[in-house]
């Protein structure tokens, strides 16, 4: 079993943003922090199946639940807005005294906020998994080029964000991974093929599984 506390702080515009903090029974001193996609939540599988494995690891989760397709945004950079919505709830969250390790696992608009927060003291040695990253922004690219931690970075070469030249420059950053999954688009998937999806989903969620419990 495990515990939720649901938060709020004001973001963008006076908008209220949501994040829930889980923690199971046993104590651990782990926090592994989910930044989803624009349109890809929490709650779409790779992320809704990585809380429930990290849970089962009696490892602490902190799920932010943005939400930029709510028409209040409609004005709004995203990308400004995600960055400091995402600072906002960090620096309410932060100050959990038990937390030592962090891995910080986000996905597509989510790499965006990932790329500004990993440079805070705290987040130098991070395990970093970067899901479908924004591959194309130099800033995206460059974060994954300076990270001195461990990082994973995975997508597919049907992924309209997949850059050839800058993943073969990436192959040479020592404690970098890279899961290249060819035909594998940017919703995790294979377009038009569901039962292959699936089977996807699952061999990715091992692959994810093994580097957040790899030492």
């Amino acid at each position: 079993m495990y515990e939720v506390t649901d938060g709020h702080v004001i973001g963008t515009n006076g908008i209220p943003v949501a994040y829930s903090y889980l923690q199971p029974d046993s104590s651990s001193d782990t926090l592994v922090i989910l930044l989803p996609g624009y349109g890809y939540t929490n709650d779409s599988p790779m992320f809704r199946y990585t809380t429930g494995l990290c849970l089962e690891r009696g490892l602490n989760v902190l799920e932010v639940n943005y939400n930029y397709r709510d028409e209040r945004y409609d004005s709004v950079d995203v990308f400004k807005a995600i960055v400091d919505d995402v600072r906002l709830v960090l620096d309410q969250i932060l100050h959990t005294d038990s937390v030592r390790r962090y891995i910080i696992i986000g996905k597509s608009l989510g790499t965006v906020a990932m790329a500004s927060e990993f440079t805070r003291n705290v987040f130098h040695d991070a395990k970093l998994i970067w899901l479908t990253p924004l591959l194309k922004r130099d800033d995206i690219y460059e974060a994954i080029q300076s990270h001195k931690g461990q990082q994973m970075v995975l997508m597919g070469t049907a992924d309209q964000h997949y850059v050839l030249e800058r993943i073969e420059h990436l192959e040479h950053l020592a404690l970098t991974e890279l899961e290249i999954v060819e035909q594998m688009n940017h919703s995790l998937e294979y377009t038009g093929n569901t039962y292959e999806s699936l089977r996807l989903l699952e061999t990715l969620l091992k692959r994810v599984e093994q580097f957040i419990m790899s030492s």
